[in-house]
């Protein structure tokens, strides 16, 4: 079983799945660092996850995003505090293309589900790269 992770400084978006990936909730993007790392140790422990795979925003020529340090920083807490291994998955515009599927559904149930799907997205393109 893996873990994604679609970090956001309001909203961390998580799935999950080892063959078809599933949304698996949202982080509060908002909490302390130390907060965020225990949420998502205690699904990774619950869930039996095997490997995280966190989403890397590369900007459209390679280069490091604005995120890059911060997503780093997690992947490392998360590796020390869970043990497991940590993947950083080139990802562009998963954000905007979770919008774009959930674009039937009304505002106030899309909002936090853009940040799941795009997880969702992050892990299935994860799972496709490494058949």
């Amino acid at each position: 079983m893996y873990l994604a992770i679609d970090y956001g400084r309001r909203r961390i978006g998580l799935a999950l799945g080892s063959v078809l990936p599933k949304g698996a909730g949202l982080v509060d993007g908002g909490l302390k660092r130390e907060t965020i790392v225990e949420k998502i140790e205690a699904i990774c422990k619950e869930k039996e996850v095997e490997k995280i795979i966190i989403g890397m925003p590369y900007r459209s020529r390679g280069e490091a995003g604005t995120l890059t340090r911060e997503i780093e920083s997690l992947g490392d807490l998360l590796k020390q505090k869970t043990g497991l291994e940590i993947v950083y998955e080139p990802e562009q515009f998963t954000s905007s293309e979770a919008e774009r599927i959930l674009q039937g559904e009304d505002y106030q149930r899309k909002s936090g589900k853009i940040d799941e799907m795009a997880a969702v997205l992050i892990l299935e393109q994860y799972i496709n790269d490494n058949k």
